[in-house]
């Protein structure tokens, strides 16, 4: 089975300190960067959908909107946390849409304008494993989106990271009802071993 790695919102204004910050946040980016690691050595995809928002998006605060400022293109709040490795493969995809037309990854575009469903129809991929920030939005929303669109979803269980943690923890059994597995990065990563998508050396 052709397995992808899709992370999504790992970026410094979703962690501590930042503009919408889950306390906490940067801890999801060293389990997550684990399993790409073992997926990209697999030659499977690995994908990163980040925020990228215009400064006077009309959803911001000043701008007509209700939002502080968040995920500006070009800002440090923008950037992927230190923590977070990747490798020269992986793509990146970008979502500068309204949150309010939804938080699904699915909703980004490289930038050639390919989607994020053309890339992975692209690899190949029939399996997602997925993590990022926040749970209870972004995560939820992409692989909700995943699951109609008829992909095998794992979700990374400490990849993931709610600003409410109950709310977190209710999310991820609901996912369970959806048809998604939830795993341990480390489970994840043995999954892939023993079923041969990874190999050393």
């Amino acid at each position: 089975m052709k397995t992808a790695m899709l992370i999504v919102g790992v970026q410094n204004d979703f962690c501590t300190g930042g503009a919408r910050e889950i306390v906490g946040g940067e801890r999801v980016a060293a389990p997550l960067s684990c399993v790409a690691s073992a997926i990209d050595h697999g030659n499977g995809l690995v994908v990163v959908s980040r925020e990228w928002h215009a400064p006077d998006s009309h959803y911001f605060l000043g701008w007509g909107g209700t939002l502080p400022p968040y995920c500006v293109a070009g800002t440090r709040g923008a950037a992927f946390p230190p923590s977070l490795t990747l490798s020269r493969r992986t793509r990146i995809v970008y979502r500068s849409t309204d949150p309010e037309e939804g938080d699904s990854a699915f909703h980004a575009t490289d930038r050639t304008g390919a989607t994020l469903a053309e890339l992975l129809d692209e690899g190949g991929a029939e399996e997602l494993f997925v993590g990022g920030l926040p749970t209870e939005t972004a995560v939820r929303a992409t692989v909700l989106d995943a699951l109609r669109r008829g992909y095998r979803v794992v979700v990374i269980q400490d990849g993931v990271a709610a600003r409410d943690p109950v709310l977190g923890r209710e999310v991820l059994g609901s996912l369970r009802l959806a048809g998604a597995r939830v795993m341990g990065s480390g489970e994840a990563i043995m999954t892939l071993y023993s079923r041969g998508d990874v190999r050393i050396g």
